[in-house]
């Protein structure tokens, strides 16, 4: 058997590598604690699985929730591979879930507009949040996680605000913090009519191709990569590393404020306040991004992986004694482990390199792709 040409036949499944190993590791972890609670691992996990993806019902409404997650996840992935580690997705998600849920209630014109015109303005209100953030890190250096973090305590706030005091829906009897339904021709349709999977799931899937497509097949990708790798080298190339990072942090708006848009066409019809937060849809979508190595195929994987893990843990939770939030230390531990990458690689990164014979930058330290350092 030539080994050589099957590992060049299977590099396809590089990207699995590391979702599968800290996968494995927070299920050994969790397998400890479950064997504290004094239940059998293997049971518990059984009934996890069979929560997940047992049948057509339980694999669909895991698809549901994972597809803000994908679309999150490659929100994050855009910016966090070009070095600029924003946290701000739910933030953003939230921008674009009010905002549409707004214009598509009450702009004027027939329902078509209203969808298109609803969307568009949803996308653009993500990316401008984003470009916020972007602002304040180019004009006062302002840490980029920092601002992030607090814009998406600032987007909750202010939504709520708007909902509660101007758009209101005062229809109903529950009380809750929420807008008017939306029409339900604008709707996304469900894919099987018996179930809750809609067609935002297709539209995730769109944009995991068309994500990795911009990032491995176009000139913005390869600026962006690079701009990751060595921010000098880039100025230094020609490449305007301001520019970049401009454009990576808008798009990477623009993203998760369509995985509040999907939220809103397709799950809850309405903005309902607090229900991006309570869900983790951005910061779950994150540890995909970050378990994958930002590559949007392993995304795709993981995010499914991970809202299986939710759905599976509130299973275990109906069934046995084990709590719900087995679930949370399974995705802390998996967030850990990719932390601890992360360290290793950062601190690798930092180990000096020979000068270049030829010129050019001379002792600059560039991080490639297997987290090493080169020039």
């Amino acid at each position: 058997m030539n080994f050589n040409k099957l590992k060049k036949n299977l590099h396809f499944l590089t990207p699995l590598g590391q979702p599968v190993l800290a996968i494995g590791l927070a299920l050994i972890v969790g397998a400890a604690v479950i064997i504290a609670t004094g239940e059998s691992p293997l049971k518990i996990y059984g009934i996890m699985l069979k929560g997940a993806f047992g049948s057509k019902y339980y694999l669909l409404t895991t698809l549901t929730r994972a597809t803000p997650i994908i679309i999150t996840g490659l929100g994050a992935a855009i910016c966090w591979s070009s070095n600029y580690m924003g946290i701000g997705g739910e933030g953003q998600m939230i921008m674009g879930g009010f905002v549409c849920a707004v214009a598509c209630v009450h702009l004027p014109g027939p329902l078509w507009f209203k969808l298109i015109a609803g969307v568009i303005l949803a996308l653009a209100a993500g990316g401008a949040y984003s470009l916020l953030s972007a602002w304040l890190l180019d004009k006062f250096k302002m840490s980029l996680a920092i601002s992030t973090l607090m814009l998406n305590y600032a987007g909750a706030y202010i939504a709520m605000h708007f909902v509660q005091n101007v758009f209101l829906d005062k229809s109903g009897d529950a009380k809750l913090v929420q807008t008017q339904m939306i029409d339900e021709a604008i709707q996304l349709p469900r894919i099987l009519s018996d179930q809750k999977l809609h067609w935002g799931f297709g539209i995730a899937v769109l944009a995991v191709a068309a994500t990795w497509f911009l990032m491995n097949r176009t000139v913005f990708g390869y600026e962006a990569r690079m701009s990751g790798y060595n921010i000098d080298f880039c100025n230094y190339g020609g490449i305007s590393s301001r520019k970049i990072m401009y454009s990576v942090l808008i798009l990477s708006g623009v993203i998760c404020g369509l995985a509040g848009v999907i939220e809103v066409l397709g799950v809850n019809y309405r903005y309902v306040h607090n229900t991006y937060v309570s869900a983790s849809y951005a910061w779950i979508g994150l540890n995909a991004a970050l378990i994958s190595g930002y590559n949007p195929i392993g995304i795709l994987l993981t995010s499914i992986i991970l809202a299986g893990i939710s759905t599976g843990g509130a299973a275990i939770a109906r069934s046995t004694s084990v709590p719900l939030e087995i679930s949370s230390i399974i995705q802390g531990c998996i967030t850990l482990f990719i932390s601890a990458r992360i360290v290793i690689r950062f601190r690798r990164g930092k180990k000096p390199v020979p000068a270049p014979l030829n010129g050019g930058s001379a002792g600059r330290i560039v991080s490639d792709p297997e987290g090493g350092a080169a020039v």
